[in-house]
């Protein structure tokens, strides 16, 4: 059985199958004191650019974010980057997701 940390880490660099990922993650606890990873500036970028580049879909972007939205066990390089992830996890409530929102995200980062 992999440790947390590196699941995490396939996590938010979205390196395999999320499902897999989350079931994975399901073997842990939800409580986590003193421990977290931190989603950059660089890694989500990256996401946001193989979205763009059709590498994963919007709907598996949504996924993602939903998935890493409510971690204990992740936090944020920024602020920023914690309310673009509940806008993509949100499209009902935030707007649609589209190539061009992800291009003017990528430009105000």
């Amino acid at each position: 059985m992999r440790n947390r940390k590196d699941i995490l880490i396939d996590l938010i660099r979205f390196s395999g199958n999320l499902q897999e990922l989350q079931t994975e993650l399901s073997q842990f606890s939800w409580d986590v004191e003193g421990f977290s990873l931190i989603v950059s500036k660089l890694e989500f970028t990256n996401i946001l650019k193989k979205c763009i580049e059709d590498k994963i879909s919007f709907e598996e972007l949504e996924n993602w974010a939903n998935i890493i939205e409510c971690r204990d066990d992740l936090d944020f390089e920024d602020v920023e980057i914690q309310e673009i992830i509940f806008e993509l996890a949100s499209p009902e409530i935030n707007g649609e997701i589209s190539k061009e929102r992800l291009r003017k995200i990528l430009n105000d980062l």
